[in-house]
Parts: structure tokens; C-alpha cells; sequence
């Protein structure tokens, strides 16, 4: 009995979606994230559905969006990791005779190299936007499982990162990050010379008055030595004068009482 063409349309496989150049960007640097926070160690399966959640959530995917899954994230890395080593083979020997470089030769170096920080991190816009060579959109079609069907496998909490994930803010100018860092530089090199001349300004001031306290402990002091000089010598002069009228109270007493004796003898 043949079988009907309906049925055998319906068991054909669908097409897989190719990769954008947004997600493959995105899954990048998922992958760097989290490769790198395991010290360079391999990602298990909950990792790599997490990195496909964080890529999701990062293209602005809703539930309502295909988006990719563990197993062709991990898939996608393996092509772009042996798309890089074969562009790194052809770099030396065949360079005259490429019309152009991989546009993602940038991204993968830096994910050999070692995490950047963010400040010399390229921004998305400086990417253009490019179709996947017919290699990658081949390999594509073999991220799905045998009975046709997509493997859509997302985490519990995508709800949570897609609700709660920050909307990312980009320039469209190049070097708008670099620009934002070092006017912020300045900013914070103009107040550290307010500070100082503040500081500065203020301990002036206190010298000029703990030198105004010490000028006038220092005449109160000469005031006060002056006025117990007066008042010792006025002191002495009081001693001499009383002294000086006792002896003259005994002569006189002494004087008298002689001239009586001798009045007396006559």
C-alpha cells in the first residue's frame, strides 16, 4: 500500500531557525561568563541551560519567542570554536587571498584570551550585521531531536531574569563608554581640588587664630609679671619705711631717758 504524500509531508523534519547575529554575539559572551567563572571547566547541561536563558533574556525574548536551547547553545559553541582554530591556521598562510576576516575573530579571541573588563569591551553596534555562512546554517539543522521537534528547554526562572533583568543602554556613538569614563574622571579629580583647597583654606584659618591665642596669652602673661614686680617693690619699699620709723621711735626713747639721767646728777 503506498503511502499518501500528506503523510509523508508531515513526517518530513522542519527547518531549524538559523542563528542571528545578535544571539550568536550574546552566546559568546554568555559562554565567556560562565566558562570563566567555572575557572575554564566544562559546562554541565543545568550550566548550559542557563547560559541559554541568559542569552534569551538578553535578545529581549518573551516565552512567546523560539529561543534556542542548552543543546544547540553547546552545539554553537563547538562550531565557533572550530571556525576560530581553522581561521587562526588560515591567518598566517592564506591571508592575501581572503576577501575578509571572520566577524567573529574579535569576540573569540577575547574568550581565549581572558575575560576584559567591561570599559574595553567593544560595543554590539560595532558589529555589523551579517548572515551565517552556509556551513554554520547546515550544522543548524542537526539541533533538534530525532522526532522532529525542537528542543526548547528553559529554566524554571526566566520568568524572573526576563522580569527583573535591567534594559541595557547603548550608543549608537563609538568610544561613548571610553568618553563616559573619563569625563567621569575629571569630575571626580575637580572635586578631590575642591576638597584639598578647602582643607587647605581651613587649616589656614585655624593657624591665624590659635596664633592670635598664643600673641594674647603671651601679653596677658607679660601683664601679669609686671604687675607682680610693682607690687613686690612696693612691697620692700613698705618693710624699709616701717623698719626705718622703729629705729627712729627706739633712738628717740632711748635719747630722752639719757638726758633725764644727767639733769638728775647736776
Amino acid at each position: 500500500m503506498a503511502t499518501p504524500p500528506n503523510d509523508a509531508a508531515s513526517t518530513k523534519k522542519p527547518q531549524p531557525i538559523p542563528w542571528t547575529h545578535q544571539e550568536t554575539v550574546h552566546l559568546i559572551r554568555a559562554y565567556q561568563e560562565k566558562w570563566y567563572a567555572l575557572k575554564r571547566g566544562p559546562l554541565r547541561h543545568n550550566q548550559w541551560e542557563e547560559v541559554a536563558v541568559v542569552v534569551a533574556a538578553r535578545c529581549g525574548y518573551d516565552l512567546a519567542h523560539p529561543a534556542k536551547s542548552a543543546l544547540q547553545c553547546r552545539h554553537k559553541m563547538e562550531k565557533l570554536r572550530q571556525r576560530h582554530r581553522a581561521e587562526k591556521k588560515q591567518q598566517h598562510t592564506a591571508a592575501a587571498l581572503r576577501p575578509g576576516a571572520w566577524q567573529y575573530n574579535t569576540l573569540m579571541d577575547d574568550l581565549e584570551r581572558g575575560p576584559l573588563p567591561i570599559s574595553a569591551l567593544a560595543p554590539l553596534d560595532t558589529f555589523e550585521e551579517e548572515d551565517e555562512n552556509n556551513d554554520d546554517t547546515i550544522d543548524d539543522r542537526n539541533d533538534y531531536d530525532g522526532d522532529g521537534s525542537f528542543i526548547n528547554i528553559k529554566s524554571k526562572s526566566i520568568n524572573c531574569i526576563l522580569s527583573e533583568r535591567p534594559v541595557r543602554m547603548r550608543s549608537n556613538k563609538r568610544g561613548f563608554l571610553r568618553e563616559h569614563v573619563v569625563v567621569k574622571e575629571e569630575e571626580e579629580n575637580e572635586n578631590e581640588d575642591d576638597d584639598v583647597l578647602g582643607l587647605s583654606t581651613e587649616m589656614r584659618a585655624f593657624a591665624e587664630r590659635f596664633i592670635g591665642m598664643e600673641s594674647l596669652k603671651m601679653e596677658m602673661m607679660k601683664e601679669t609679671e609686671r604687675c607682680r614686680l610693682e607690687m613686690e617693690k612696693k612691697r620692700i619699699q613698705m618693710i624699709l619705711e616701717t623698719q626705718r620709723r622703729i629705729v627712729d621711735s627706739i633712738g628717740r626713747a632711748f635719747g630722752s631717758n639719757k638726758r633725764i639721767k644727767i639733769t638728775q646728777q647736776n
